[in-house]
Formats: C-alpha cells, sequence, structure tokens
C-alpha cells in the first residue's frame, strides 16, 4: 500500500509536469464550449455523448502519453531493478486516469446542471466514468505494447474506434436497427458504457444495465491480467534490456 501511495503521488506529478492534466482540462473546456452553443434541449443528450466520447478515447490515449514520456526520460528501465511491483504500477495508472476523467465529468456535469438546468443520476454518472475510464486506461496500456511510438498506437486505437465506437454511436443515433447487429454490439465495450451514460439520464432496462458493469468489470480484469503479464517484456524492451 505504500509503494502504491508513493507511485500515485509521482504519476500525479507526472501528469502535470507533462501537461497531461492540462490536455484533459482543455478538452474538457472544449466539450463545454461546444454545449454552450447548443439549445438547451439538446444539452442533455450531447452532455452524455460528451462524456461517452471522452471516457472512451481519453484515457486510453492519455496512458499511452505517458508511458512514452516515460520511456523517454527512462523510468522504464528503473522500473526494472526497483522493488516495485508491476501490478501496484498499473493499478497506480488506472486510479490516476480515473482521477483525471472524474475532473472532466466534474466540469461537464457542474456546467451542465448549475448553468443549463440538466439533471442526471450523479451515482450512475460515477459509476459509468469509473468503469468505462479504467476499462480503456488498460486498453491503451495493452495497444501501447508492442508500438515504436504514439503515432503507432494511435493507428491501432483507430481501428478500435472503427470496431467498437463507432457502431455504438450509430446505434444511438437510431441509424443501426437490425436486431442481429444490436446483439452483435452487446460484444462492444463502448456499449456497455455508453448503457451506463444513459441509464444517469433516462430509463435504461435493469438487464441491461447490469450486464454492462459486469461486463466491463470482468472484461478489465481480464485486460489487466494480460497488461501484468505483458509488461515485463514492454519494460524490458522500451528500457533498452
Amino acid at each position: 500500500m505504500g509503494n502504491v501511495s508513493i507511485l500515485l503521488a509521482g504519476e500525479l506529478q507526472r501528469l502535470r509536469r507533462y501537461n497531461i492534466l492540462t490536455g484533459g482540462f482543455v478538452v474538457s473546456l472544449l466539450w463545454v464550449a461546444a454545449l454552450h452553443f447548443l439549445q438547451t434541449e439538446y444539452v442533455e443528450s450531447l452532455f452524455t455523448l460528451l462524456l461517452f466520447v471522452d471516457i472512451a478515447t481519453m484515457p486510453a490515449i492519455l496512458v499511452a502519453v505517458g508511458l512514452f514520456y516515460e520511456r523517454d526520460e527512462g523510468s522504464l528501465r528503473a522500473m526494472l531493478v526497483t522493488p516495485i511491483k508491476h501490478g501496484e504500477y498499473i493499478a497506480t495508472k488506472i486510479v490516476a486516469t480515473v482521477f483525471s476523467s472524474l475532473i472532466t465529468l466534474v466540469i461537464l456535469y457542474g456546467y451542465a446542471h448549475f448553468v443549463r438546468g440538466i439533471d442526471a443520476n450523479v451515482l450512475w454518472l460515477m459509476i459509468a466514468v469509473i468503469l468505462g475510464s479504467g476499462f480503456h486506461t488498460l486498453l491503451g496500456l495493452l495497444l501501447t505494447y508492442g508500438t515504436r511510438d504514439f503515432t503507432g498506437m494511435l493507428m491501432r486505437f483507430m481501428v478500435y474506434a472503427l470496431v467498437a465506437m463507432v457502431p455504438t454511436l450509430l446505434e444511438h443515433a437510431g441509424v443501426i436497427t437490425h436486431v442481429i447487429w444490436r446483439i452483435l454490439l452487446y460484444l462492444s465495450p463502448a456499449r456497455a458504457v455508453a448503457m451506463l451514460f444513459q441509464a444517469a439520464v433516462t430509463e435504461v432496462a435493469l438487464g441491461d444495465v447490469i450486464y454492462s458493469i459486469v461486463f466491463l468489470v470482468v472484461g478489465g480484469g481480464i485486460l489487466y491480467r494480460v497488461a501484468l503479464v505483458g509488461f515485463a517484456s514492454f519494460a524490458q524492451k522500451q528500457g533498452g534490456v
């Protein structure tokens, strides 16, 4: 536990030093600007949509940025000769990224609620942010493994976005209506996140909510195990060992 607290403090310092937290804050302000120019009746649906897009993209991208910065400053090489457990390191990445995502939630919901009068179930919003951000942080770690630079990671993430995020957005827009395609979307982690955000502002079938939570928790556990197994090889390769 002591190592985790030390790692978390160091991780938050790196997020500030590399302007990663600042970048996330700027993106949040851009979302607020987008909401500001809309009529109130459109804000509620777009509010959760913007949160979904942010949570499904920013955690993966930010954790990749952090890893490549750490590679350049030699932190990954130092990891190989310290008593820090790889599981503690990965857990720290998850907690720090979830913290950044919660800041985004506070900014967006603060504007939507106090300025535009939008009400939502804050508990469901927090559950969606925590589970969605944690899952996509782990996904970002795995997508970074085996890539030589940030561009390579982005190319991998674009494939994920096309396969998982775009169909979810099309279903939300009413473009995808066929029952077969909608069943296949139950295999998409992006849809699970979107379903939890939807539950915060409207009635959603209890079965869909439970399925989404179980999907993200179990799927996140699997990703964690895979990330843990692959981290040693990644650290050695990036550390020049």
